[in-house]
């Protein structure tokens, strides 16, 4: 499950097909919640979110590490 806030795309819930065939209802709906949830923060907010450690920065072109 990923949406788009600003300049990030926020993944909230990543599975290998090998551990697990698929979610279920409940668990999209939720997941679809947080995602928007997450989105509403903005760029400030997400930055602040890595900084204190709640969310990690996955970069494939990074120039910098968080």
């Amino acid at each position: 499950m990923a949406t788009k806030a600003g300049v990030f795309w926020i993944f909230v819930y990543l599975f290998s097909k090998n551990d697990r065939e698929n979610i279920d209802v409940d668990e999209l709906a939720a997941f679809k919640k947080l995602a928007k949830d997450y989105g509403s923060h903005g760029t400030a907010g997400i930055e602040k979110l890595i900084a204190q450690g709640s969310m990690k920065e996955i970069c494939n072109d990074c120039h910098d590490s968080h």
